[in-house]
């Protein structure tokens, strides 16, 4: 797709507006050419044509003017197209559902909104460029051909023959960056890796060396892509100066010797043939960028395409009314199953079934991997089952239902994210926040501010204990806390269970806490077990 293309596409760029801008520009600079050569004539017959000269003042007047316009607005146009597209994902990811996000997730699977974003960004200079370019090509070659009908033959015939050529190694170029564009995201989801398991792979270092291998064969491929690239670019650039200096010896030696009556246009045609490979360079050289320009364009619907596709399995939209009141969640024949790229089951959890009532404090409790964190994404509303019903009072849950359902629930899971300030809640008050913060044993660490909070960088436990409070601040009817007094210390751990959550049951909370705690399982109304995807009570 061309950046044009990308332009109409995206909507809002007065395309007309830039192209005629830019062609009034090109045009006069072709009229000042001129009188520059009408006035170096008259010049050595030592006359000086005054109307010339304003003529000159005025035609650069109205390329200043019109050059600051199209570049101005070119500039303006596709930032814009960018900035849309941007915000245009964002809204499109945030409505995805959650298992989209965890299979491509990675830094890598979104790089080209800032990677490929910035290379479309530098087609803002180009487009007028190429614009002018064009204009100037189409008036040369008129020109031309009133004075030599002959060279501008010879001269349709020499790229005729060899552009093709040309063309080619610059569609291999085309396709080249796109796979390079593929191999540098996997090098950035493996580069994060090394940073996220930065622990556990000095702890191993056959892990650790496992892993520096594979970055090492990205790395290579990466260089051998690049290097390719590159050389198919050198190739270009060679080609270009071999078709220019073919064009010209055809036109200054080949034409003459045809067509003896236009030796007396030599001078004219040659001068003509110099001024016509000045744009017609330009245009060239730019080709290798707006190979990459296509590139990047292509590679950025292309992620748009795999989110339109994750999308349209989606549940509806992110914007439902809350609901406040409940009395009892049913899950019936609930089943779930994690399939791999062949669409093979993985793992599976279910048939269960489960009920919620409203104001009970529920345990969940199973070892690892037997699926409890896969029951709180489908108690949640995050996970779609693939078998059974969530009822909500004996209503079924369906999926233009189930956004406005995800509103009874805040929650902190074990692999939960801490943002920088309480988005949502934008009448929250800091002093009712940092007494809750000193309540946790937290107010020396991080106080809140209208800007957020002060200091994120904590210990796991007590990152744990700010994402309970923001979770606790939203006011939801039902809160879900996945092994939230796991890395508590002894005195908070026997707080959470006997002193915190008594009290968000008595303010009306209904409570589900997943717990490998068997001491304080008398806290609890009810204990359910989950044991290879099925749930006893």
């Amino acid at each position: 797709m061309s950046l044009l293309q990308f332009l109409a596409y995206e909507g809002r760029a007065p395309r007309a507006t830039i192209l005629t801008m830019a062609g009034i520009s090109g045009a006069m600079n072709v009229a000042m050419l001129g009188l520059v050569n009408d006035a170096a004539e008259h010049a050595a017959l030592g006359v000086l044509d005054t109307r010339r000269v304003l003529l000159y003042l005025i035609a650069f007047a109205i390329y200043l003017v019109t050059q600051h316009h199209a570049r101005t607005r070119s500039v303006a146009a596709i930032n814009g197209a960018l900035q849309r597209l941007r915000l245009r994902l964002a809204d499109k990811i945030r409505r995805s559902d959650l298992r989209f996000i965890e299979e491509h997730g990675g830094i890598g699977d979104y790089a080209p909104l800032s990677q490929d974003a910035g290379v479309v960004a530098q087609g803002a200079v180009i487009l007028v460029t190429v614009a002018q370019s064009l204009l100037l090509l189409v008036i040369a070659a008129i020109y031309l051909l009133g004075i030599s009908p002959a060279s501008l033959f010879a001269m349709l015939v020499v790229y005729a023959v060899l552009a093709p050529i040309y063309i080619h190694s610059w569609k291999r170029t085309r396709r080249e960056l796109l796979e390079a564009d593929r191999n540098e995201g996997r090098l950035l989801d493996q580069f994060s890796g090394l940073l996220r398991g930065f622990k556990e792979l000095k702890l191993d270092r056959n892990q650790n060396d496992a892993l520096y291998a594979m970055i090492r064969d990205t790395a290579e491929q990466a260089y051998r892509l690049k290097v390719s690239c590159s050389i198919f670019q050198v190739k270009g650039m060679i080609l270009r100066r071999m078709i220019n200096y073919s064009v010209l010896f055809a036109v200054v030696f080949i034409v003459p010797w045809l067509v003896p009556s236009s030796t007396g246009t030599i001078l004219k045609v040659a001068a003509t043939m110099l001024f016509i490979l000045g744009p017609l360079t330009v245009i060239i050289d730019l080709l290798p960028l707006m190979a990459r320009i296509d590139a990047a364009v292509v590679s950025l619907y292309q992620l748009e395409g795999r989110v339109d596709r994750a999308l349209g399995q989606s549940d509806g939209s992110v914007s439902a009314p809350p609901l406040n009141h409940f009395q009892k969640i049913s899950l019936k024949q609930v089943e779930f199953q994690y399939l791999d790229r062949d669409g093979q089951p993985l793992f599976c959890i279910g048939p269960c079934d489960l009920e919620l009532r409203r104001g009970e404090r529920l345990f969940i409790v199973g070892g690892n991997g037997s699926g409890k964190s896969t029951l709180l994404k489908l108690l949640t509303g995050l996970y779609r089952p693939s078998g059974g019903e969530i009822l909500l009072d004996g209503r079924p849950i369906t999926d233009a239902e189930r956004p406005r359902y995800r509103t009874l629930f805040s929650a902190v899971f074990t692999d939960f994210h801490l943002f920088e300030r309480l988005y949502g809640s934008p009448n929250v008050d800091p002093a009712v926040v940092n007494a809750r913060l000193e309540e946790l044993e937290l107010s020396e660490k991080t106080q809140y501010t209208p800007d957020g909070f002060t200091d994120l960088a904590l210990s796991t436990g007590q990152r744990k204990r700010l994402a309970f409070l923001a979770a606790v601040l939203r006011d939801r009817p039902i809160c879900v806390f996945d092994e939230l007094a796991a890395d508590q210390d002894p005195d908070f751990r026997r707080r959470f269970y006997e002193e915190i959550l008594p009290e968000l049951s008595r303010q009306g909370r209904t409570l589900v806490v997943v717990s490998h705690d068997a001491r304080y399982f008398h806290t609890a109304d009810r204990v359910v077990h989950v044991v290879d995807g099925q749930i006893s009570q």
